[in-house]
């Protein structure tokens, strides 16, 4: 990397206020209700909040990750606090919630909620942390019935999928979705910050075949440091092409939309995120525009923004 690309990179890790940007009105979606595979969210997070626990398992590899089976016809996975994960859960809350600021329908539904250890079946040893109240704090995550491995990931998929995201190239007709998701999904985890998501089978498609953003828990990592940027961009930048929808809803994003969207989770003493991880998201919106704007006036807007 350059000594000026260093330089930007270093200034916008930097603990200053983030840089102003315009802010024109994101196109408004309020009038209908927000589904989620064919379920209104609302349905779905009323259920995964409040619905009574009837069986569960760990399906987690490397972190606590239970299947909450749930009375009715809506299931949760449910991430804990824990002693070698910490509070990361409240990242798959985050992630949820600016899925939404974005106008996206792709981030599983997610909610705090917390379980008496007694529930959880836990063995004396589980790095699972309970609060004062014997409760314990998660997130539940909808649990999508039918998921399966979209393949992007792989080292020849990830080549192909770049090329039609690259000035210049053509995206073939029939695969105009999934470059659009694709793209989307770049944007998507460099404003989280997540560096998870390519380390394998986390990019998984519904039974529609569209894909799903979840594993999430990798996402907003505070302090956000220069090697997590650099990373960052180096996957936003395998693409050249953007859904000039989303882009717009980040152009709009300040302080104060990201507060009260988080403030709908409905949990006070831990909220989605904190006033740092905020910061640190705002900086990486302003450094997505700045790319993205270097483009359009390389390229031009139409070329640019083409989803």
């Amino acid at each position: 990397m350059s000594r000026p690309h260093r330089l930007a990179l270093a200034l916008l890790l930097s603990s200053a206020p983030a840089l102003a940007q315009p802010a024109p009105q994101a196109p408004d979606t309020s009038e209908a209700p927000r589904t989620f595979g064919g379920l209104l969210e609302d349905r779905i997070l009323e259920a995964i909040r409040t619905g009574r626990i009837v069986g569960r398992q760990n399906v987690g590899s490397t972190s606590v990750n239970l299947h909450l089976r749930l009375a009715g016809d809506i299931d949760a996975a449910w991430k804990p606090r824990t002693s070698t994960h910490g509070d990361t859960y409240r990242a798959e809350i985050a992630a949820y919630r600016l899925n939404r600021l974005l106008g996206l329908s792709r981030v599983p539904p997610a909610t705090s909620r917390a379980i008496p250890r007694s529930a959880l079946h836990l063995a004396p040893t589980s790095p699972v942390i309970a609060e004062r109240d014997l409760t314990v704090r998660g997130a539940a995550i909808y649990w999508v019935p039918v998921l399966r491995d979209s393949l992007i990931d792989r080292p020849r998929e990830i080549e192909r999928w770049s090329s039609w995201l690259r000035q210049g190239r053509e995206v073939p007709a029939d695969q105009r979705t999934r470059a659009e998701e694709i793209s989307t999904l770049l944007v998507f985890d460099f404003l989280t910050g997540n560096w998870d998501r390519w380390s394998g089978a986390n990019v998984p498609m519904d039974a529609a075949g569209h894909l799903i953003y979840r594993d999430n828990n990798g996402a907003f990592e505070e302090p956000f440091v220069l090697g997590l940027m650099q990373n960052g961009m180096a996957w936003l930048r395998r693409s050249q092409r953007f859904s000039a929808g989303v882009i717009a809803r980040a152009r709009a994003l300040t302080d104060a939309s990201i507060r009260e969207e988080m403030a709908l989770d409905g949990d006070p003493a831990r909220p989605p995120l904190t006033e740092a991880q905020r910061r640190s998201l705002l900086r990486r919106r302003d450094a997505l525009l700045e790319y993205v704007d270097g483009l359009i006036r390389r390229h031009g807007e139409a070329a640019v923004l083409v989803f």
